[in-house]
């Protein structure tokens, strides 16, 4: 399957009402069986042509781009596009993540467990992974990680693959190899197109094809052998024993001047994709029919081009292995499994599957945020003592509902914050290649999250309930619990919110900042008749105040019993329950509206995240 551009124009706003050219019409055709390579300097647009390429890029984009045959845009969707970063679910072995991605990617209608498992250690044993597949993400190196993504994408057998930067990051060796890895892949059927900013003479002739830009104008295609011959042609003469790509980058950065505007038009040649070719400007043949002006350091290639030549002796370029065959090669089902996939109710339980893993291997946002809570509910509820009856302790005992919503705030806001800022690059990279659909992820966190925050919740709540000597009663008990519920889930949402809204440290000082006005307006610090009518009306955006309200109703409304007036104490002006409650100024019986006014609060929160969430990957 082909990718064919013709006239691609990109503009981006660098002002308001200024625009900058990115790209200035360029054409091209990346075919199949080829590795292509696209280069330039910083800046010269090859990651934005990639983008465009993929669909990763829309706005501003004017062109015609055609995929296979039929030049039709939709079989877009059997591309796939690999990051220059590789981001990896860390807690996941490698074949764990691998097998995830196939039931993600293949429906069991296409393949059945053990012919996943077959395909799974199929392309783990030809990509070189087998030996680490029991090892964890996060223990990966470098080079592996590469490949682990180059694999992961590999599962459902697309016939178009991009990637950005592939060897960015690894050293001379890891990058050498990934090269053969993607040469081998290409010499299976499929159009490899990868972005590179300066490789070494080995890597770069082993590309098939090479798309050079600068200043937004292609300044060459044609084979990596013809680079030398092609600069001559405008009066460019690459030095011996120097790297032709080095010279190349260094005359689109202009080092022996603007060459640009004679380059772009010496580019249309379609010839200079035949390769090799003889030096047309008379200079003759090397050595295996590299032209004589090519630098004699290594690799040059011989008269059938299959292998290189290393000073005397050959070495194996192409890394040609059966992976799972050509697009049109494959055996029975496998060969339209990237038809069949799962439905997005099979692709959630996946996910939710995915998520509870990772939840019970996080161990510091479960077993160490359980011990935690158990610790501070013990030592709150030591601090407060029989807070919950004593007519004397009303104040702390109101003080104490305080302590409680907080610190179930804070503790469920600020792991959301800083989570899904990585979370959002791994999301960005299945959706895009179709892993999933954003709602499928979204649905399946909510449903593995809450769970766990509603557990630790009612261990909190249980612990300070008797410790503090609440009411014994099971109702009262329930209500206190369910506030504290509601409480942590709408401060999940709100953590997602700002998680998927801002970075890491914009939202942990705005998550910081907003819930100490909250705290401030939820009724307990002043008093709403002490307010102004301005300040009473914002107090009701306070998710604080509901809880607060709530908490105050569950332990002194419905009639309650006296409380205990110590025998040294000659007077408790906090006898009656509905003294505290007349002086904080809630109103009694309006347990219930503070109840749903919090689940329409977590609602609200959750669908802005969503929001907010689809809103950071279209953005990108």
């Amino acid at each position: 399957m082909d990718v064919t551009f013709d006239n691609i124009t990109y503009t981006v706003s660098t002002g308001k009402r200024e625009k900058k050219t990115v790209l200035n019409g360029v054409s091209g055709r990346f075919q199949s069986g080829e590795l292509t390579a696209i280069m330039g300097p910083s800046g010269a647009g090859k990651s934005s042509l990639l983008n465009i390429l993929t669909g990763y890029t829309t706005h501003g984009v004017k062109g015609t781009l055609a995929f296979g045959s039929s030049g039709g845009s939709t079989n877009r969707k059997l591309c796939s596009y690999i990051l220059q970063e590789d981001y990896l679910q860390p807690l996941f072995t490698v074949h764990e993540i691998m097998l995830m991605a196939c039931d993600l990617k293949v429906s069991s209608d296409s393949l059945n467990r053990s012919e996943k498992l077959r395909l799974v250690d199929k392309i783990l044993d030809t990509l070189h992974l087998s030996y680490c597949k029991q090892t964890r993400c996060g223990s990966l190196s470098g080079g592996q990680r590469k490949r682990l993504s180059i694999a992961l994408e590999l599962i459902d057998n697309p016939p178009i693959l991009f990637l950005d930067e592939p060897t960015t990051g690894l050293d001379s060796s890891s990058s050498l190899y990934t090269i053969k890895l993607l040469q081998g892949l290409a010499r299976e059927g499929r159009t490899i197109v990868c972005t590179i900013h300066q490789p070494s003479a080995t890597v770069y002739e082993m590309f098939d094809h090479v798309y050079v830009l600068a200043e937004g104008h292609c300044v060459y295609q044609g084979s990596a052998l013809n680079t030398v011959p092609y600069l001559r042609s405008v009066g460019l003469h690459c030095p011996a024993y120097h790297n032709a790509a080095d010279y190349l980058l260094e005359v689109t950065n202009k080092e022996y001047g603007n060459f640009t505007k004679a380059l772009a038009k010496a580019a249309t040649d379609p010839s200079w994709r035949l390769a090799p070719l003889v030096d047309r400007l008379g200079g003759g043949g090397g050595g295996g029919g590299v032209p004589a002006a090519l630098p004699p350091c290594p690799p040059a290639y011989d008269s059938n081009h299959n292998d290189a030549v290393y000073q005397g002796h050959r070495k194996e370029v192409a890394v040609v292995v059966p992976l799972v065959g050509p697009v049109d090669q494959l055996p029975g089902k496998m060969a339209d499994q990237s038809q069949r996939r799962p439905s997005e109710f099979a692709k959630l339980l996946i996910l939710m599957k995915r998520s509870n893993i990772q939840l019970y291997r996080d161990w510091t946002v479960t077993h160490l945020k359980l011990f935690v809570h158990i610790v501070c509910a013990i030592v709150i509820g030591l601090l407060f003592g029989d807070s919950g009856i004593n007519a004397t302790k009303s104040i702390s005992n109101v003080a104490s509902f305080m302590v409680h919503i907080l610190y179930l705030w804070y503790t469920t806001v600020m792991p959301g914050v800083l989570k899904y800022p990585y979370e959002m690059n791994i999301l960005k990279k299945e959706s895009f290649n179709r892993w999933y659909k954003i709602r499928t992820y979204f649905v399946a966190s909510m449903l593995t999250s809450l769970p766990v925050q509603i557990f630790f919740a009612i261990v909190y709540a249980t612990i300070v309930y008797a410790m503090t000597y609440q009411p014994c009663e099971l109702e009262r008990y329930l209500m206190f619990t369910a506030v504290l519920v509601l409480n942590t889930i709408v401060a999940d949402g709100f953590g997602l919110f700002l998680g998927t809204f801002l970075n890491e440290i914009n939202g942990t000082f705005i998550g910081a900042i907003m819930t100490c006005f909250m705290f401030v307006f939820c009724g307990f610090l002043i008093m709403f008749s002490h307010m102004s009518d301005a300040m009473r009306g914002i107090s009701y955006l306070s998710s604080h105040r509901y809880s607060f309200e709530a908490l105050v109703l569950t332990a002194y409304d419905d009639s309650r019993s006296d409380l205990v007036c110590p025998k040294d104490e000659m007077y408790c002006h906090y006898v009656k329950a509905n003294t505290i409650m007349r002086e904080l100024g809630v109103v009694s019986g309006n347990y219930l509206f503070n109840v749903v006014t919090l689940v329409v609060h977590f609602v609200a929160i959750k669908v802005v995240g969503f929001w907010t969430l689809k809103r950071k990957l279209k953005m990108g």
